[in-house]
């Protein structure tokens, strides 16, 4: 049987903090000589649910699942439970699916913590750069603040391809930061509704949005000003 790990975590709030878990996947690869690969529970590409249907389609007879968020992480362990639910529920005959202990339960980080305090240092001396910059006192000029929401239940839905869509659509439009402002988010609320678009100042609310929809929001509401249909309604209550 052949066996598929599956890292996964958090999102993090730059690039280079996902590349490192590729890259920790990647070096786990070598050494075990096995399947292993990253995915993210939430906000970054690809989502636990595409990479147990990458696995899947690989072959894998059974996927273990890692949890490798430092300190331990109760909405990652609880998150990774509803993920998969979901996901088998729309299988025909999935694979097993386990789980481990957390990273930071594991015994062995103690060593890895007692290797880096006996390891090299590097002395904290001289200038990185300001920590405060009269730049970062101005509010933005975007005429449009887009929110993505990128939770968890939005990212199983397909969240990570709106956003691709809506920054590649804005982009061939010529749209930059003081026209339209893409912020990703985490959970919006109203997550049956999911993947949610916000586009304020307007407070127009999209649900359920797919590639169609999103394309539509970019080169219609971003860029003409006309909202499209598939807006929700606020709730009177």
């Amino acid at each position: 049987m052949t066996r598929h790990v599956l890292l996964v975590a958090r999102a993090v709030t730059h690039t280079a903090g996902h590349d490192a878990v590729h890259r920790l996947a990647a070096d786990l690869r070598a050494a075990l000589g096995a399947p292993v690969s990253a995915c993210f529970l939430d906000g970054a590409t690809p989502s636990l649910h595409d990479a147990l249907d990458t696995a899947v389609a690989d072959g894998a007879g059974e996927v273990l699942l890692v949890p490798i968020h430092l300190p331990p992480d109760r909405y990652l362990g609880t998150w990774i439970r509803r993920a998969h639910t979901h996901w088998a529920a729309r299988k025909d005959h999935p694979p097993p699916v386990r789980v481990t202990a957390p990273l930071a339960a594991q015994p062995t980080l103690v060593t890895a913590v007692t290797e880096a305090i006996a390891g090299p240092h590097q002395l904290l001396n001289g200038a990185a750069g300001p920590f405060r910059s009269a730049a970062w006192s101005t509010v933005p000029r975007h005429r449009h603040h887009v929110l993505v929401c990128r939770g968890p239940r939005c990212t199983a839905y397909g969240a990570n391809a709106v956003a691709d869509i809506l920054t590649r659509r804005l982009a061939a439009h010529g749209l930059g930061g003081d026209d339209v402002l893409i912020t990703a988010t985490g959970c919006l609320f109203p997550c049956n509704l999911g993947p949610l678009v916000v586009v304020h100042p307007d407070d127009t609310w999209y649900p359920h949005v797919n590639a169609d929809l999103a394309t539509r929001i970019a080169d219609d509401h971003l860029r003409r000003g006309q909202p499209v249909d598939g807006r929700q309604p606020r709730s009177s209550t």
